[in-house]
Formats: structure tokens, C-alpha cells, sequence
């Protein structure tokens, strides 16, 4: 839903668009784009009313939008990919592909970018592929690039790369739709920001004109106390990694973890981190050496195993691997504890809907019943309906990938606050996060990877951002 909401946009402009989930945000730039029609009110493009925009209309306009699900064919190469609908074609309407490989690669080395054209889809990164959508952008001729998420997926490096590629967009007089749930990205990019709340527009301001603080209470509705875990006291160690490896992932990985404890783990992507999670979750085997749960090495155990002594992972991805979207949100939550609620080949309905609303209260998950079906909530509450899933079950190690990515920042802060709830009980966890602001609050630890092995360990109350990013990226730094 969308009411009465006024936008503009300015040659060369970074506009930054934020709000909470359900704010309205998709369906404005759905508007923009031609995917949606409005019921009223007026776009105006260059002094001119546009009365029938769609997709092909907005496109001709010059209006390209960049979602977060890149729109890419993975099949065909980088150039295919950047002239699709426009390859240059002789009389008899035969592809000329070297033309078609010499223009994209014109437009590579316009923006300073190390691709190839004849590079496929498939082999290339995140990172890279957000660059080939703005390659695609400039081709053809946009003059407003709408960007939505555009950082979910990419490191703290890749971010400031993908920046220095939005500014050299702003010097050639294209403007930017900034949408981000990440406001720190928001103050380093954006020229101005506008913030919409249940469909509608709560103000804009330059970004010299509002703080961080006041730009969160504009998009929630009030003050919002942002979550930092405590200083510990060393407790039992619930976990002990000695020299394990496997090969092609990871090599030499030694960390201790105390109950009560948040190990952040830091690095680009490809350096090992989620291989990592993946090894301690049982879910990857291990070449050599040791891990150890409460005492009793496991590294040997089936996947199974990991699970009864209570290690569980909050994955990246958790649409594709963290939850059936189609199944309701009761059915998420007792996928760990089927045995509990199950008497014999039946299922105890009653108690899997107990259990559910009971987590469902606890971590305030906003649904309209535990019978609504998964795909149909928020971000922030599908994550949170997979930690039910494994508090329900009652894990003491957590595993978590990217805990936060994609998550309004409210919702955020409610799993900021989960996190914090669990290891006040005695929990522990390891956390891999892009997110240097998350990093820095809510660790205790961190340990920095890079080419797959361990370069620093860190006492997060003694370190900085930037020194994690300089281990991250293999640049050296001076320690006092």
C-alpha cells in the first residue's frame, strides 16, 4: 500500500529510500518501474507526465532497476548478459559477437571494472554480478538507476568498490534510488533520504540535516535503544577447535568458545567463513583435526549427532536452506522437534500449535496466526521463526550466518536483543557477519579469516573497525 507519497530526484542525485519492512518501498520502485500501476497522482519525468508507464516504457525512459535478486542468465556470458535484446547483428540478422564483446568491454574499462565479456554469469561473484546489472544500466543509457538491497550479499571491500561505481555513475549525471536497510551505507552515499512508514512519506532531509538516531525514529516511529553485549567473565568452554582443516575450504583453525560468549568471525567472501560454520554444524566433514562439544570430540559423528548434542545453524540463505516457505509458521518451528510432538505416526496438532504461539509471543513474531504460511512474512520474521525452530528443540551452541542480512532495522535490533537473551542464559554463539556495526556490538571476540586460514584473533573492546578490514583484505597494520 502506497498513499499520497511526493518523491523527486534530481540529475546526478543519490536518493536514498528507507523504511521498515512493509513500509512501502517495493511498491513505490514497482511504480517506477512500470511492474506496478498507479490508482493516482502524477510522474513526472524531464517536465513531462508519463500517463502509461510499464516495464518497456520505464526502460525507454531510462529508468533501470537493479533488484535484489539480480536478473541475470547465468548460462550466457557477462557480455551476452550486458547487450541481451541489443546485440549488434548483420543484414542477415546473424549475431556479431566479437562487436558484441568489444562494445561490453568498452563499457568495462569506461568504468574501470575487471570483468570480461566472455566470462559466463555462472562462474563470477556477487560482487561481480552487482557489477555486470550496472554495466547492463549504463548501456542502456539510464538515466535513473533504481537499486534495491544492492549490498545484501557483498563484503565491507566489495561495498566500498560498489560506492566508488555508484559516484563515478553520479559524475555522468545518472541519479540513484538508494533502497537500504543498512543506514550507515545510507550516510556514506546518499545526497538526500526520504523515509516512507506504513505506506507513507514521513519526510526527507540532505544528509547533513539528520543524525542516525533521528533517522531511525523517523522510520520506526520511536526512540529505538541499540542492542551491545556485555563484557564476560570467561565461563566453562563449550567449545574448543584444534588445527582443523579440509582441503579447498579451510586450513588451521583453532578458536575457543565460552558459554556466555559471541565470537564474531570477520572476511571477504571466498575466504572460509561460512565453510567454517558449515564444519562446526557437522554439516561438511573435517580432513584433520579436532572439535570438541562439552568436552567429547565429535568431529567424526554423523550430521545427526551435532544436532542431539545441541549445535544448530542459522544459515545465510534461510529461504533455500533455512525453511519450507510454503509450509505455516507452526510447521517451521517443530520441523527440529518432530519426536517431541509426535505420538507414534501421528502428530500431536494441539501441542505443534502450543509450542509455536508459545515462541511465537517469546520473540515477537509478527504473523497473523501460526497457521500463516512462512513465504508470506517479513525478513526479520521468517529469521526469527528459524530460531524458534532450534530454541525449541534447546541448542547451546548457535551458529549464525549473516543474522541480520536483509532485516529492517528494527527487526535487527529485536534479534540483537535474542542474541543477547541467549548467551545471558548461558548460550553460546558464533556469528558471521558482513555488517561491521553488528560485528563491533555484538561480539566478544573476533577472529579475522582470510585465503581460508585465521589472521588475527581480536578482543573486539581493543580493535577497530578499520584494523579487522586491513587483516580482512591482507594489508598489514600497525598494533600498539
Amino acid at each position: 500500500m502506497l498513499s499520497d507519497v511526493d518523491f523527486d530526484l534530481k540529475p546526478g542525485e543519490i536518493h536514498a529510500l528507507v523504511g521498515e519492512n512493509g513500509a512501502g518501498k517495493s511498491t513505490f520502485i514497482k511504480i517506477l518501474s512500470g511492474a506496478y500501476t498507479k490508482n493516482r497522482g502524477d510522474i513526472i519525468i524531464e517536465g513531462n507526465k508519463v500517463e502509461h508507464l510499464n516495464p518497456h516504457v520505464a526502460q525507454d525512459l531510462g529508468i533501470i532497476t537493479i533488484y535484489q535478486d539480480r536478473n541475470l542468465i547465468s548460462g550466457l556470458t557477462v557480455g551476452e548478459n550486458v547487450l541481451i535484446a541489443n546485440e549488434p547483428k548483420g543484414k542477415t540478422g546473424i549475431i556479431k559477437w566479437k562487436k558484441l564483446y568489444d562494445r561490453a568491454d568498452e563499457i568495462f574499462n569506461l568504468l574501470n571494472l575487471d570483468l570480461r565479456a566472455r566470462d559466463r554469469i555462472a562462474d563470477l561473484g556477487a560482487a561481480e554480478q552487482q557489477m555486470v546489472e550496472i554495466a547492463k544500466a549504463l548501456y542502456k543509457k539510464a538515466k535513473v538507476v533504481i537499486m534495491d538491497e544492492p549490498t545484501a550479499s557483498l563484503t565491507r571491500f566489495e561495498i566500498d568498490h560498489l560506492f566508488n561505481l555508484i559516484k563515478r555513475l553520479k559524475e555522468q549525471d545518472v541519479s540513484v534510488i538508494y533502497i537500504s536497510h543498512r543506514l550507515d551505507e545510507v550516510f556514506s552515499i546518499a545526497d538526500k533520504v526520504t523515509v516512507l512508514r506504513d505506506g507513507k512519506k514521513v519526510g526527507n532531509w540532505k544528509i547533513g540535516e539528520i543524525t542516525h538516531d533521528s533517522l531511525v525514529k523517523a522510520m520506526v516511529g520511536e526512540e529505538v535503544r541499540f542492542t551491545f553485549v556485555d563484557s564476560v567473565e570467561k565461563q566453562d568452554a563449550v567449545l574448543e577447535v584444534e588445527n582443523i582443516s579440509r582441503a579447498g575450504a579451510f586450513s588451521n583453525i583453532d578458536m575457543t568458545l565460552h558459554r556466555g560468549e559471541i565470537i564474531g568471525i570477520a572476511g571477504m567472501v571466498g575466504s572460509g567463513r561460512t565453510e567454517v560454520a558449515l564444519a562446526l554444524a557437522g554439516i561438511e566433514r573435517v580432513d584433520d583435526g579436532k572439535i570438541i562439544f562439552k568436552g567429547e570430540e565429535i568431529q567424526d559423528k554423523p550430521f545427526n549427532e551435532y544436532i542431539k548434542r545441541g549445535i544448530c545453524l542459522i544459515p545465510e540463505d534461510r529461504d533455500l536452506v533455512g525453511l519450507i516457505s510454503l509450509m505455516n509458521v507452526a510447521g517451521n518451528i517443530s520441523l527440529a522437534s518432530l519426536k517431541k510432538i509426535s505420538r507414534g505416526p501421528l502428530l500431536r496438532l494441539l501441542l505443534e500449535r502450543q509450542i509455536a504461539e508459545k515462541y511465537v509471543n517469546i520473540l515477537n513474531i509478527t504473523t497473523q496466526g501460526v497457521t500463516q504460511k512462512v513465504k508470506f512474512l517479513s525478513g526479520g520474521n521468517r529469521q526469527k521463526v528459524m530460531l524458534a525452530k532450534w530454541l525449541s528443540f534447546g541448542m547451546d551452541l548457535f551458529l549464525m550466518d549473516e543474522p541480520t542480512q536483509g532485516v529492517d532495522v528494527g527487526a535487527r535490533e529485536e534479534i540483537h536483543r535474542i542474541m543477547k537473551d541467549l548467551v545471558n542464559e548461558g548460550k553460546a554463539i558464533v556469528m558471521i557477519t558482513s555488517d561491521f556495526d553488528e560485528l563491533m556490538n555484538m561480539s566478544h571476540k573476533i577472529i579475522v579469516m582470510s585465503k581460508r586460514q585465521i589472521v588475527a584473533v581480536l578482543n573486539t573492546s581493543q580493535t577497530t573497525q578499520e584494523e579487522v578490514l586491513s587483516f580482512a583484505i591482507g594489508k598489514s597494520v600497525e598494533t600498539g
